[in-house]
């Protein structure tokens, strides 16, 4: 399994190629980082019928590991303002089936729309059990079943550990939309 790192936010509509990062999990040696060159996907009548979605102006910067999009296993899109919006991934085997990835608001530099908190964590440990407790939790909520009593004092005892504390970020919305929100 990996992951992709340090893909720059925002690109200039006419580069032909970008540098990331990218991290491979192995439970040998651990996590391995090592840089990558993307190389930017030529639209044309061959290369269309690869991609996992119809081209379109509203996402026309595409880059891929390799030019062959069959023997790649990453595709990063950026939007037409060059903002980075979705990256596909997909497994080692040929021909898998593309899973997509929309890319947060917030982490591509664009205007956050939904009301959202930001917890920070002193570890990526604390982080992971966090997302995994919480996850646990919605699960259970979801099931109509109350969440067990020692997940919620986990979670919020990571909380509580946080050396700063939970901060609220600014939404950008009409008013008009908003009923009983106050500003």
């Amino acid at each position: 399994m990996f992951s992709v790192r340090n893909v720059p936010v925002v690109i200039e509509p006419g580069v032909g190629a970008l540098e990331a990062e990218f991290t491979a999990a192995d439970e040998k040696l651990g996590n391995r980082a090592f840089p990558v060159q993307l190389e930017r996907v030529n639209f044309d009548e061959d290369t269309v019928k690869h991609l996992p979605f119809v081209p379109s102006t509203q996402f026309p910067h595409v880059f891929s590991l390799v030019g062959d999009l069959d023997k790649s296993s990453v595709l990063i899109v950026y939007d037409m303002r060059g903002r980075l919006s979705v990256v596909y991934t997909r497994g080692d085997k040929k021909q898998s089936a593309w899973e997509r990835n929309d890319v947060a608001a917030e982490h591509a530099g664009k205007t956050i729309t939904q009301f959202a908190v930001r917890f920070n964590f002193s570890s990526t440990k604390d982080r992971a059990q966090f997302l995994s407790l919480t996850e646990k939790m919605v699960q259970q909520v979801q099931a109509k079943e109350p969440p067990d009593m020692p997940d919620v004092i986990r979670a919020l005892t990571l909380l509580g550990r946080s050396r700063v504390a939970p901060v609220v970020l600014p939404v950008a919305v009409a008013k008009n939309q908003l009923t009983g929100a106050k500003f």
